[in-house]
Order: structure tokens, then C-alpha cells, then sequence
């Protein structure tokens, strides 16, 4: 009875809390950042799904009011291209993208695995369409000319000769016999005969010269495709065909249309989504099967926004794009509306709370036109933001706040000259002082009113009286070398890291504020990115994919050592204690990794966030704001593990199972028959808190780890797994005496 009702105590407690927390929650943009490429809908059903960049799967059932996400589908890393997506019934489809990939699924896409890979070097080399004649009969095209076909229902993929080395991006089929192969001109590979046979030919003539962004076919005769207009005119074409591409006639023209892409309903109604010069996007709708085309009125969508559409009924569309854009019509498309929530229109590269409530952030500014970066404030822990300040003459800027009125923004002006801007309302008002030099700066710092270092490209200049005046005290030879960050530990002492030469770790230390500097190389691991000076003695340092310690103030400097088994490209690094420190940046799977021993070991959080992460502000140990790419903004309470009030995130699949849960004396940890697993595997337990217990390694094969639980408290315990091939697990484990 006491057995029982321990379990159920546990049980309840597990249950109540996970409602409670997550190690991270997801504030900006909703539901995900990565661009959209494409979007379809499983056949026989209402879910739609869109294939995303950052190895990210989309999918709705309520007509995209609300969206699941699968990330690293088939164990893919973080930087998988998605670019396509395709099903053929209610449970088998396809992904096509980078590295040369074809995903298969056959549960709907709740598992994906891979079915053909042409290389593993460069992600940006993709399978770019997809199209089925039949269940069993299928064709693939890629990058410098690749064709592929399958008779099996993709389960392997055959290479066909094409005859080109152009880039093949789309494939469409008419009917059974007669499809065509798109490039980025107006000639096409044609077959009449199903595929047996591909000829390379004009699509027809006389044609504008352009390129052909979009090809739809209505039914087995009637087709249409967008052309845009090589410079220096540009303009944007709609043709179309009755007789299945042997003849096609112009139907619309437009001097201010770039790049569309079609969506039909049925054969009558559907639309074109184009983008125009001014950086919209606007859409034309037909209701005559495609003989008139009309322009809704604006407001229009931001550019960028109209890489795929779909229509879920005849009022119904959606339109998704870049940075993971989505507009849904309900009206036909004569007015769109956002269904992403996004603070930050682009990157953000830097961020500081001077205290709990106000904040600032530099980021990109626009989604198009001239690019432009900017400082953005908050006055509400981060709940809303607007901008103080716009850069549009140049990136290269920073800034550093010494309190919530007070700070300073460099900046690179149009004639090369660094600037300096000072604020002491909040960024209500700026006073703006030249430096008299000119490179491209990276970071500023103030210790004080007084005294403060800009450093930058080849250079380092200090001011002593608040900046207006300035001094070169750039250390030593350093010419070709850069230095990025800046750390103060009093006013006479102060770091920069960097490199002497493109190619060396570099330490720069002062101890008279700047004036003379000592510099100590690490080794060649690459320009340092980030410091951290957690003690009056201790200092760690990024360096591309690693982490240096040194407990001598520099003297002697010791590689850090993680758990996380694949690389990480180290962008931003912060210490909110001795013992407690964070580093984050872009990985293969983990985008940033903890310590709790003062920097000596480093373990992988796992945050649902393919974007790379590159700056975060921690108001103790466990509360914290992270910013990153596409506009990335997630929040944890729980220090990013999972806390004794939480349940782990689900995983769309199990690769390892752990028995018998709840356990007394022992668990064992072994691997699930029949998933594709690298090894080594690495598993990790830590409790509630997130203190690690153990770490233990399996080498290979079916092998079992046993866990005692000689010595372990009753209560949940977190069994952290990852594979060499990227698979990632988290198991919850129940002590229950």
C-alpha cells in the first residue's frame, strides 16, 4: 500500500507541475523563424504541412491558425534545408532538400527517414522538386542538372542522364506522358512519353527572355507560368496553355511584377502571388480560369512573403515565406492578415538589461531594401520593444549602456570615421562625437562617465574624459588582426580578445585602463569571439568550437570539456555566477550549453530553436532572455532545464527506452531495434535542479547501461541521450525509494 501510494504521489506531482514550467519558452516570432518554402496539404485530410530552412516541419489542422513543429526530421542537423514538401496519400510524402536529400515518411509526417543523400558537404546543394505520376512512379531534379527517378515509391532513387548542367528547380507533369523540367532560362527539359525520354528545348517561341519562376496545371491541358523579364526591364509575364504546353499565349503583363507563384482552388479560381519593386508583395486573383487577372488593393504583403500558397477552401488561402511569414486570406484574397507574432524584423546581434525591466537590443532593422541596423528598447522585462536608434549607412555598430539612461552607440560612418553617440535619457536623445578614426568597429565599453575602449578592424582607441577626445592605443603589431570584445574587471584592468593574425587565439590584457598592453596567445584555434571573467582570477574564452579556462588570471590556459557531441559554433558567452555560466552560438543540433562548475565541463540545453543564438541576458542564475538570428527571443525560469516542475519535451520519436520507470534498485537504459543510431551514444542523469549525477558512454551495438539507484533520493531524475548522428532524447526517470 505504501508502494502504491508513493507511486501515485509522484505520479500526481509529475503530472500537476509540467503544466507549470519548460526550460524555455518561446516569445518571438510564433510559431517559428525559419523561412517557409513550401506548403501542401495531405491528401484525404485537412492538416496541412509546410516544409521549412533550420530543419523545421510545420503542421496545422485548424487551417493554420495554430501550427506543430518536428524539428531535424531523419536526425538532419539545424542547418537542413527543407525546400519541399510532397505527399501522395494520407500517410506517405516526401521532403526534398539541401545536401542532396530525399526524406520519406509513411506515418503521415510524424517520422521521416532518409531515402537518398547525393553529398554531405555542402547544404546549400539541394533536390529542389519532387512530382509523382503515380503511388509507385516518381521523378526528383537538383543543382547542375541532376534527374532522378523511382519506381518504388521512393524507397530508392535512380540517376537518369539530363543532358544539362544547368540548375533544375521545379518539375511538372501535365498528365501521365507529358511533364517539363524548369531551369533558370526559358529552356526546359520536355517529355512526352512519361519520362522515358527528356528533351532539352526552348519552351516556346517567341518567349520574353527571362527566367520561369512558377509553372501550374489545372487539368491535363490547361497550364500557366510566370516569367520575369531579364534587365534591364524586368517586367512580369503570365502565359497560358490549352494544349498542354505545345502552345502558350500571354494573358497578363506587368512592369512592377517580380518572381510569382500560383495557387488554384479549381479550375476557375486562383491567384498569383508576386513581388514587386518597392519591396511588397502583391496578389492577383482570376475567377475566369485564368483569362483576366486582377490587382487586389493594398495593403499589400511585405516582400518576402510568397514563397508557396495553398488554398484550404474558396475563401480560404494561406501565403508563407521568409522568416517564417504566414498571411491568411478569408475573403478570396482581396485582404491578407499576419499569423506570425514577431517583435524583431531581422538578426539580433547584441543585447543588455541594465536591470530586470530595461533593455536593449541591436538588430537588423528591414525584410528588404537597403539594410539598415538598430537599437531597440524595452521598459517591461521584454515585453514589448521600439526603436531608439537606426543605423542606414553601415552594420558595423554596437553599444553598451553602464545603466538604465546612460549609454554609448558606435557606429561607422558613411566616410569610414568612427562615431560615438551618447545618451543619458534612455536613448531619448543623442549627442554625437567623431572619434577622428576611421575602421570598423566591433564593441565599446565605459567602466565609468570617463573612461572607455572602442576596438575593432586593426585597431583600439581609449578616452579618459567621456569621449570626446580620443587616443590610438592599439597593442603592438597587430595589423590584419581584429579585436572584438571588451571585459572590464576594474578601472586599470581590462581584456580584449581577438587575433593577431585571422588565425590565432588572442588575449590582450591591460593594467593601467588600456594604455599598455600585454598579449598572450592561446594557440590557432581562431580569432576569440567572447570573454567571460566570472572571478577576480578566472577567465574563459570562445574561440570558434571551443572554450578555454585559465584560474591564473592568463598565466595557463586549459581547453574546456562538453558533453554535447557535435559542433558548436561559439557566438556569445555569459557567467551569472562563479560556478554558473552559458555559451551559445550555431550548432549542428545544441545552439547553446551550460556549466555549473565554473567553465572546467559544459552539458547541451536543449531549446526546440534551430536558429543560432548570439547574445543572452541572465538576471541570476536561472532567469534569463536569449536572442539570436531570424529574430529568435526565448526565455527561461528554470536556468534551460528541465526543473522538478516539469515534464520534458516531447520528442516525435523514441530511439531509447528506460526500464522499468518507476524504478527502486535499478533502471536500464538500451536502445529501441530498428532505429538508425550512431554511435558512440551519450547519456547523461542529472536531477531536478539540473546537477549532474552521472555521464556514461555506449560504444556500440544493442548494449544496455544499468543505472543503480544505490544512493539516489526518491524523486524525477532527467536521462539526457544523444547519438553521433544528431538523434536526441530526453527521458524522464522516477525514483520511487
Amino acid at each position: 500500500m505504501n508502494y502504491l501510494r508513493t507511486f501515485l504521489i509522484v505520479i500526481f506531482l509529475v503530472t500537476v507541475s509540467a503544466q507549470a514550467q519548460l526550460p524555455w519558452t518561446r516569445v518571438s516570432p510564433a510559431p517559428q523563424e525559419n523561412t517557409i518554402n513550401d506548403i501542401t496539404r495531405i491528401p484525404g485530410t485537412d492538416r496541412l504541412v509546410a516544409a521549412c530552412s533550420g530543419s523545421t516541419i510545420m503542421m496545422s489542422d485548424d487551417a493554420g491558425e495554430s501550427w506543430d513543429l518536428i524539428l531535424n526530421p531523419a536526425g538532419m542537423n539545424n542547418q537542413y534545408i527543407c525546400k519541399g514538401i510532397h505527399f501522395i496519400n494520407e500517410t506517405t510524402g516526401f521532403i526534398n532538400g539541401g545536401s542532396e536529400t530525399i526524406l520519406k515518411t509513411t506515418d503521415g509526417g510524424q517520422t521521416w527517414n532518409l531515402k537518398y543523400q547525393g553529398n554531405t558537404i555542402y547544404n546549400w546543394q539541394c533536390i529542389n522538386d519532387i512530382e509523382f505520376l503515380s503511388d509507385t512512379h516518381g521523378f526528383a531534379v537538383g543543382d547542375a542538372g541532376q534527374l532522378f527517378e523511382t519506381s518504388d515509391t521512393g524507397e530508392t532513387w535512380q540517376a537518369i542522364e539530363s543532358g544539362v548542367q544547368a540548375s533544375l528547380k521545379q518539375i511538372v507533369f501535365a498528365d501521365s506522358l507529358t511533364g517539363f523540367i524548369f531551369s533558370w532560362s526559358m529552356e526546359c527539359l520536355k517529355t512526352t512519353d512519361g519520362g522515358i525520354n527528356w528533351t532539352w528545348e526552348v519552351l516556346s517561341d517567341p518567349l520574353p527572355q527571362g527566367s520561369i519562376s512558377d509553372c501550374y496545371f489545372t487539368n491535363t491541358t490547361t497550364g500557366f507560368f510566370f516569367i520575369n523579364e531579364n534587365s534591364p526591364e524586368y517586367t512580369g509575364y503570365i502565359f497560358k496553355t490549352t494544349d498542354a504546353g505545345v502552345n502558350w499565349t500571354q494573358v497578363y503583363s506587368d512592369y512592377s511584377a517580380y518572381p510569382g507563384k500560383f495557387a488554384f482552388l479549381n479550375e476557375q479560381q486562383g491567384m498569383v502571388v508576386c513581388e514587386t519593386w518597392n519591396y511588397q508583395t502583391k496578389t492577383l486573383l482570376t475567377n475566369d480560369g485564368g483569362t483576366s487577372w486582377n490587382e487586389i488593393s493594398q495593403p499589400w504583403m511585405p516582400w518576402g512573403a510568397a514563397n508557396s500558397m495553398i488554398y484550404t477552401d474558396e475563401n480560404t488561402a494561406l501565403s508563407v515565406g521568409n522568416k517564417g511569414m504566414i498571411f491568411k486570406t478569408n475573403d478570396g484574397g482581396l485582404s491578407w492578415q499576419p499569423k506570425q507574432n514577431r517583435i524583431f524584423s531581422g538578426e539580433i546581434y547584441d543585447a543588455q538589461f541594465p536591470n530586470e525591466n530595461v533593455g536593449y537590443v541591436y538588430t537588423d532593422v528591414g525584410s528588404g531594401g537597403v539594410a539598415s541596423n538598430g537599437l531597440m528598447k524595452t521598459v517591461d522585462g521584454g515585453t514589448s520593444w521600439n526603436y531608439i536608434f537606426v543605423n542606414n549607412m553601415n552594420p558595423n555598430s554596437d553599444f553598451y549602456f553602464m545603466t538604465a539612461d546612460t549609454g554609448f552607440c558606435v557606429s561607422e560612418n558613411f566616410n569610414d570615421t568612427v562615431s560615438l553617440l551618447k545618451t543619458t535619457d534612455g536613448g531619448e536623445s543623442w549627442t554625437e562625437i567623431s572619434t577622428g578614426y576611421e575602421f570598423k568597429p566591433y564593441d565599446v565599453k565605459f567602466f565609468d562617465e570617463n573612461n572607455g575602449l572602442i576596438c575593432g578592424e586593426y585597431r583600439v582607441i581609449r578616452t579618459s574624459d567621456g569621449g570626446i577626445s580620443w587616443a590610438d592605443v592599439t597593442p603592438g603589431n597587430i595589423f590584419g588582426a581584429e579585436c572584438y570584445e571588451i571585459k572590464y574587471r576594474s578601472v586599470n584592468e581590462v581584456f580584449i580578445v581577438g587575433s593577431e593574425n585571422y588565425t590565432t587565439t588572442t588575449v590582450f590584457h591591460s593594467t593601467d585602463g588600456g594604455i599598455s598592453w600585454e598579449t598572450i596567445t592561446i594557440g590557432d584555434f581562431g580569432p576569440a569571439e567572447d570573454i567571460a571573467l566570472p572571478d577576480e582570477i578566472t577567465i574563459i574564452i570562445i574561440a570558434g568550437v571551443e572554450i578555454f579556462k585559465s584560474d591564473d588570471n592568463g598565466l595557463t590556459w586549459n581547453q574546456s570539456t562538453s558533453t554535447n557531441p557535435d559542433f558548436l559554433y561559439f557566438n556569445s558567452l555569459q557567467f551569472t555566477s562563479p560556478m554558473i555560466g552559458y555559451a551559445m552560438g550555431m550548432g549542428e543540433f545544441a545552439n547553446i550549453i551550460k556549466t555549473t562548475d565554473g567553465g572546467d565541463t559544459w552539458f547541451p540545453l536543449e531549446t526546440k530553436i534551430a536558429s543560432g543564438l548570439n547574445a543572452a541576458c541572465f538576471f541570476n542564475d536561472d532567469e534569463g532572455i536569449v536572442f539570436g538570428e531570424n529574430g529568435v527571443m526565448i526565455r527561461t525560469t528554470t536556468g534551460g532545464v528541465t526543473g522538478s516542475s516539469n515534464q520534458p519535451m516531447p520528442t516525435a520519436d523514441s530511439y531509447f527506452s528506460a526500464s522499468p520507470n518507476p524504478f527502486d534498485n535499478e533502471i536500464v537504459i538500451s536502445p529501441i531495434a530498428g532505429n538508425s543510431i550512431a554511435y558512440p551514444v551519450q547519456i547523461i542523469l542529472t536531477d531536478a535542479s539540473g546537477r549532474k549525477i552521472l555521464e556514461k558512454q555506449i560504444n556500440g551495438g544493442n548494449n544496455e547501461i544499468r543505472l543503480s539507484g544505490t544512493g539516489l533520493k526518491p524523486g524525477i531524475y532527467i536521462c539526457r541521450i544523444s547519438t553521433r548522428n544528431g538523434l536526441t532524447e530526453t527521458l524522464k526517470l522516477v525514483k520511487i525509494r
